[in-house]
C-alpha cells in the first residue's frame, strides 16, 4: 500500500466477523485497501487465515480471531485481542451468520426451537454480544461505527425461514436502539441490507432454478456481488457518513422497488 493515496479508514482498526468468507471476506479487503488494520473473525479457521493471506498479499495488516460469536466468553476474547493487538476498535462490522441451519428452518407450527435459538444465537446474538464488548472501546475513545448485516427477508418473507427472517429483522431493532443509546457520544449504528447476493453461502441456499428467479426480480443487469454490500458498509463505516445513524441500507438492486405481478406481466408481454 506504500505510496497509495490516504484511505477512507486510514489509521482505524476495524473489528469484522464472518470474514472467512462472501460478504465478510470481501468487507474485510476492502477496508485493509482502505487504511484499516483489520481483525478477520469466523469460526472458520482456515477461511480467515484465507482472507489474511489475502490482505497480507495486497500490503495490507490483518490478523485472523478464531470465535463462535454466540459464545460471550469468546466475544469478550475476540474484542480484547483487537485493542491488544490495535491498540482500539473503532470499527465493527457484524456479518457472521448460522447458514448450517436455514435447510432446517421449517413453518412456525413445525419449527424446532432448538434450530430458533441456533440461528439467532449467531445472526442476533452475535450483534448484541461484539457491541456489548466493543461499545466500552468505542466510548472511551470518543466514537466509533458499527454495521450490522441485516437482509431484505427481514421485511419480505421467503417462506418457511421465519428464524432467519425474524433475526434479520431483530437486527435492524437491535441496531436503532444502538444508535438511539450511544449516538450522542460519538458511537454511530448502521445497517446493510443485502438482497440477492451471489456469494459460497447463498450459492449452496439456491438451485441453479431459482437463481434464475431471483435474476428476474432485480431492477439489474445482474445479482449483486459480495463488493456491492462491502463497498455500501464502507461508506456507512466512513467519515463520509459521519451524520447518518440509526438506518438502513438497502443493497438489493432494485428488488425491493418491485411490485410482485412485474416479472408476470414481462412474460406475458413477451409471449403476446
Amino acid at each position: 500500500m506504500t505510496g497509495m493515496r490516504p484511505g477512507r479508514l486510514t489509521g482505524k482498526s476495524a473489528l469484522v466477523t464472518g470474514a472467512g468468507s462472501g460478504i465478510g471476506a470481501a468487507t474485510a479487503e476492502l477496508f485493509a485497501r482502505e487504511g484499516a488494520r483489520v481483525v478477520v473473525a469466523d469460526v472458520d479457521k482456515a477461511g480467515a487465515a484465507a482472507t489474511v493471506d489475502r490482505i497480507r498479499d495486497e500490503g495490507g495488516v490483518a490478523e485472523p480471531f478464531v470465535a463462535d460469536v454466540s459464545d460471550e466468553s469468546e466475544v469478550e476474547e475476540l474484542v480484547a485481542f483487537t485493542v491488544r493487538t490495535f491498540g482500539s476498535v473503532d470499527v465493527l462490522q457484524n456479518y457472521a451468520s448460522n447458514r448450517g441451519v436455514v435447510p432446517e428452518d421449517r413453518p412456525v407450527a413445525d419449527s424446532d426451537p432448538s434450530v430458533w435459538a441456533r440461528q439467532l444465537g449467531v445472526d442476533l446474538m452475535g450483534c448484541v454480544l461484539t457491541a456489548k464488548h466493543a461499545v466500552p472501546h468505542m466510548l472511551r475513545a470518543g466514537g466509533g461505527s458499527i454495521v450490522n448485516a441485516s437482509s431484505l427477508v427481514a421485511w419480505l418473507s421467503l417462506e418457511a425461514r421465519p428464524a432467519y427472517a425474524t433475526a434479520k429483522a431483530g437486527v435492524i431493532g437491535l441496531s436503532r436502539s444502538i444508535a438511539v443509546e450511544y449516538g450522542r457520544q460519538g458511537v454511530r449504528c448502521n445497517v446493510v441490507a443485502p438482497g440477492p447476493i451471489i456469494s459460497p453461502g447463498t450459492e449452496a441456499m439456491y438451485s441453479a432454478a431459482q437463481t434464475e428467479v431471483l435474476v428476474e426480480h432485480v431492477a439489474a443487469p445482474r445479482l449483486g456481488r459480495p463488493d456491492d454490500v462491502a463497498l455500501a458498509a464502507l461508506f456507512l463505516a466512513s467519515p463520509e457518513a459521519a451524520f447518518i445513524n440509526g438506518q438502513v441500507l438497502v443493497v438489493d438492486g432494485g428488488m425491493s422497488a418491485y411490485a410482485p405481478m412485474v416479472p408476470s406481466f414481462r412474460r406475458l408481454a413477451e409471449e403476446g
